[in-house]
C-alpha cells in the first residue's frame, strides 16, 4: 500500500471529467487528471439491501437512486434507515491517460465497508453484516489501492455499505463526516514514505506542533507551580495548555488515522469539544489569578455562556461544534481583553504584555472566521492561509500569558534572592548584637547570681523565721491548753486545802494550849476523817497536776528526732482535749462534742511522740477551726463534732481526726499540703501547718496522709503508719 503525502483543497473539477448515458446508468468519464487529483462525489446510485447480484459488473443499476456519498452521514437519512445497502459508480478512464501514468484510487469512510471492482472484491474496511449488532465501522483517511487490470478503461466500483448505529457522531471542525469519499491521484504522486493524510502535511504539521508546544507550557508552568505555589495563576494556566494539548492532539490522531476505531473516534472529538470552552475558562481564571482580581459578573456570564455552548453542541450536530469553539474563544477573549485593558490602566506589573497578545490573537482569529465563513479575503482563502491564520489566532494569548508569568516567576526569584541578602545583611548584624548582648548579660547573669544567692540566704532565713513561728504557734496553742487543762486539779487543790485548813480548826477547839483535851470535850473523829480525805484528794490532784506538767513538757521537748514506744491512743486523747482546751481560751462560749474512738488493743508504735503530737495538734486545731466558722454562720441545728479514731489494719496504724465543718472545694484540696499555702485571713496561719505535717508523716515516718472532704460537709484527715 502506497501513501498519500499531500493534498491542497481536492476538488471535483468538470473540465477533466464528464459524465454520459449508458445502458447501465450514468458513466464518469476521466480524460486527464490534475495534480490535485478528482473527487468522485457524481455519478453514483444508491440501493437499500443487500444482494450479491449487486457486485456484478453487469447489473443494470439505472432504477437506483442516484446519491452523493460524500455528503455527512447526518445527511444522508437514506443509509441511516436502511443500515446496510450498496453503492455503484460507472468509471471510465481515457486509455491514453492509463497508458502515461498508473492510477490509484484512494477511499476514506465513517462506515463498514467492501469495495468490488469489476464484481472483484478489492478492498474490505470494518466488517459489514446485515444484523445491526454486528457491524463495525471503521474511519480511515485515505486507504489507497489501484485499479485492477492492465490496458483496461471501463470499471465497475460496486461498494458493499453498512451504517453502525448507536455511535455518538460528532464533527471535528466544520469538516463533514463523509459516508464514502474515493479520490482518483496519479500514482506518481504517491510516496510510500509518506502517512496516509487528508489535507496538506504543512497542516497536519502545524497540529502537531500546537499539540507538542502546549504540552512543553503544561510541563513548564506545572513545575512553576510546584516550586511556587502561591502562585495559582500557574496551575490554571497548566490545565489549560493540558486541555489544549488534548484537544489539538484529539485532531491530530483523526487527520492521521492513527485512530482508526470510529466508536472511540466520535467520543474523542466529543471529548475535544466539550474541553475547548472549558480550556478557555482556566485560562480567562488564570489571568483573574494573575491580576489579583475577583470573579467579576462578566467572568461568570462568560462561563455560563461557555455552558450553554456546550448544551447546544449535545443538540445541534451540524454546526455545534463551530458554536462551541467560535463562541467560547470570542466570549472568553472579549473578557480577558476586558481585565487586561484594566490591568493595564491600573499599570498592573506586566499587563501590557498580554494585551498585545490578545490583541494579535484577535486580529488573527478575525481574519481566519472572515476567511473560513464568508466571501470576504478570497485571496487568503484561495491561497490557503486560514490555516496560518488559525495557528496565530489560537497561541499568542497563551504564549504571552506564559512569558508573562514566567516573568513574574523570574521577578519573584529576583525578590526572593534581593531578600535573601538583605536576611543575610540582617543576621550578620544580629550575630553582631547578640554577641554583644551575651557579653553584656554575661556579666549581669554574675552580678544576679551573686544577688540570688543574697535573696535565697534572705529567703531561707525568712523561711526559718515562718517555720519557727508556725512551731510557737503550736507550742502556744498547747500552753493554752496545757493550762487549762491542770487548771481542775490546781482548784481542786486550792479548795480541799482551804476545807481542810477549817476542819483543822475545827479540830483544835477542844483542846488546850498544853495539848490535852478540856473536860467535857472530846476529838471529833468523823472531823479528822474529813481532813485526811481532803489532804489525800489534795496528794491526788497534786500529782495529776505534776502529771500533766511532765507529760506536756515532755511533748512540748524539742523533738530529737528518735522514735520511741509511744501508746497513740493517749497521745490522741491528751491533744484532744488540749486543743479544745486551748480554743475555748481564746473563745469561752464555743463548745464542740469530743468523740473518741479507739481501736482497744492498737498496741505500741515506735514514733517520734513529739512529732507525731504536732501533727495531731495541727490537724485538730485545723478541726476546731473549721466547726467554728460554720459554727459563727449561724445554721439552725447545728452540733460541732470532732471525732479523733484509731484502727490497726494490714500491719498498719491509722488515725483519722475528723470534723464536720466547712469543708475543703476541690480546686484548695490540690494545694492544700503545698508550703505557705493558707485560707486563713492573714495573721491567723503561716501555711506551713500542713506541709510540715505532711514531711512528719511522710519523709520521717513513711506514712501516708490524705484527705477527704466535701464542701458545707466537713473534712477527713487519714494518717496511715506502718507497724514495724
Amino acid at each position: 500500500m502506497r501513501y498519500l503525502l499531500v493534498f491542497i483543497w481536492l476538488f471535483p473539477f468538470n473540465s477533466f471529467a464528464q459524465k454520459s448515458e449508458t445502458p447501465l446508468g450514468d458513466v464518469y468519464h476521466i480524460d486527464s487528471l490534475p495534480t490535485s487529483g478528482i473527487l468522485l462525489d457524481k455519478g453514483w446510485k444508491w440501493h437499500a439491501g443487500d444482494n450479491p447480484d449487486f457486485a456484478k459488473a453487469d447489473f443494470d443499476d439505472s432504477k437506483w437512486e442516484s446519491i452523493d456519498p460524500t455528503k455527512d452521514i447526518m445527511d444522508l437519512p437514506q443509509v441511516r434507515k436502511a443500515g446496510i445497502g450498496w453503492l455503484r459508480l460507472n468509471l471510465h478512464v481515457d486509455s491514453t491517460l492509463l497508458q502515461q501514468q498508473a492510477i490509484t484510487l484512494l477511499v476514506s469512510q465513517v462506515a463498514a465497508s467492501a469495495l468490488y471492482c469489476n464484481g472483484q472484491l478489492i478492498l474490505r474496511l470494518g466488517t459489514v453484516s446485515p444484523n445491526a449488532d454486528e457491524v463495525d465501522a471503521v474511519y480511515t483517511t485515505y486507504h489507497s489501492f489501484g485499479l485492477p487490470g492492465v490496458g483496461k478503461s471501463n470499471y465497475v466500483l460496486a461498494v458493499r455499505i453498512a451504517f453502525q448505529p448507536h455511535l455518538p457522531y460528532t464533527k471535528f471542525g466544520a469538516g463533514p463526516n463523509s459516508l464514502y469519499r474515493v479520490y482518483v491521484v496519479a500514482d506518481s504522486l504517491l510516496d510510500p514514505f509518506s502517512p496516509p493524510v487528508l489535507g496538506s502535511a504543512k497542516y497536519l504539521t502545524y497540529t502537531f506542533v500546537k499539540a507538542g508546544l502546549f504540552f512543553i507550557l503544561a510541563l513548564l508552568h506545572l513545575c512553576f507551580f510546584i516550586f511556587y505555589p502561591s502562585q495559582k495563576a500557574n496551575l490554571f494556566f497548566a490545565i489549560s495548555s493540558l486541555l489544549f494539548f488534548v484537544h489539538w492532539l484529539g485532531l491530530g490522531l483523526k487527520i492521521t488515522w492513527l485512530l482508526s476505531d470510529l466508536d472511540t473516534l466520535m467520543y474523542v472529538g466529543q471529548l475535544r469539544a466539550v474541553l475547548f470552552p472549558v480550556n478557555y475558562i482556566c485560562l480567562v481564571t488564570a489571568l483573574y489569578t494573575a491580576y489579583a482580581l475577583p470573579k467579576s459578573f462578566y467572568y461568570w456570564a462568560g462561563v455560563g455562556v461557555c455552558g450553554l455552548l456546550i448544551v447546544i453542541y449535545f443538540f445541534n450536530y451540524q454546526s455545534g461544534v463551530v458554536w462551541i469553539e467560535i463562541g467560547s474563544t470570542i466570549v472568553m477573549t472579549a473578557e480577558a481583553i476586558r481585565i487586561t485593558v484594566m490591568a493595564v490602566v491600573r499599570k498592573h506589573r506586566g499587563a501590557n504584555i498580554i494585551l498585545i497578545g490578545l490583541v494579535f490573537s484577535f486580529v488573527c482569529l478575525s481574519m481566519r472566521y472572515l476567511t473560513q465563513f464568508t466571501s470576504l479575503l478570497p485571496y487568503f482563502r484561495i491561497n490557503g492561509y486560514g490555516t496560518t491564520f488559525d495557528i496565530f489566532g489560537v497561541l499568542p494569548l497563551p504564549l504571552f500569558l506564559s512569558v508573562y508569568l514566567a516573568s513574574e516567576f523570574a521577578f519573584a526569584s529576583k525578590s526572593l534572592a534581593a531578600q535573601l541578602v538583605a536576611v543575610k545583611q540582617l543576621s550578620a548584624r544580629t550575630l553582631a548584637q547578640e554577641q554583644e548582648k551575651q557579653q553584656i548579660l554575661s556579666t549581669q547573669n554574675e552580678t544576679l547570681e551573686k544577688q540570688v544567692t543574697e535573696r535565697t540566704a534572705e529567703l531561707k532565713a525568712s523561711q526559718n523565721q515562718l517555720i519557727q513561728k508556725e512551731k510557737l504557734a503550736s507550742l502556744g496553742e498547747l500552753t493554752a491548753g496545757i493550762a487549762h487543762e491542770i487548771q481542775n486539779p490546781l482548784n481542786f487543790v486550792n479548795n480541799f486545802s482551804e476545807l481542810s485548813v477549817e476542819l483543822i480548826g475545827e479540830l483544835k477547839s477542844p483542846l488546850t494550849p498544853d495539848g490535852g483535851i478540856r473536860e467535857g470535850e472530846k476529838v471529833d473523829m468523823e472531823l479528822l476523817a474529813d481532813v485526811v480525805q481532803n489532804l489525800e484528794k489534795i496528794n491526788l490532784h497534786g500529782k495529776r497536776a505534776s502529771s500533766i506538767v511532765k507529760g506536756m513538757l515532755e511533748h512540748s521537748r524539742q523533738s530529737t528526732g528518735e522514735q520511741a514506744l509511744t501508746d497513740i491512743n493517749q497521745l490522741a486523747d491528751e491533744y484532744l482535749r488540749l486543743a479544745y482546751q486551748g480554743l475555748r481560751s481564746k473563745n469561752q462560749d464555743f463548745n464542740c462534742d469530743l468523740i473518741t474512738d479507739f481501736d482497744p488493743n492498737p498496741s505500741n508504735i515506735e514514733v517520734v511522740p513529739q512529732d507525731i503530737g504536732r501533727v495531731l495538734l495541727n490537724l485538730l486545731n485545723n478541726a476546731f477551726y473549721a466547726v467554728n466558722e460554720r459554727v459563727k454562720k449561724g445554721e439552725p441545728n447545728y452540733q460541732p463534732k470532732v471525732t479523733v479514731a484509731t484502727k490497726v489494719a494490714d500491719n498498719q496504724l491509722q488515725i483519722q481526726v475528723k470534723d464536720n465543718g466547712t469543708g475543703i472545694s476541690e480546686t484548695i484540696k490540690a494545694k492544700i499540703f503545698q508550703p505557705f499555702f493558707t485560707t486563713k485571713p492573714t495573721g491567723e496561719g503561716t501555711g506551713l501547718g500542713l506541709s510540715l505535717a505532711y514531711d512528719i508523716v511522710t519523709k520521717g515516718h513513711g506514712g501516708t496522709i490524705e484527705v477527704e472532704s466535701m464542701e458545707g460537709q466537713g473534712t477527713t484527715f487519714t494518717m496511715r503508719l506502718p507497724k514495724l
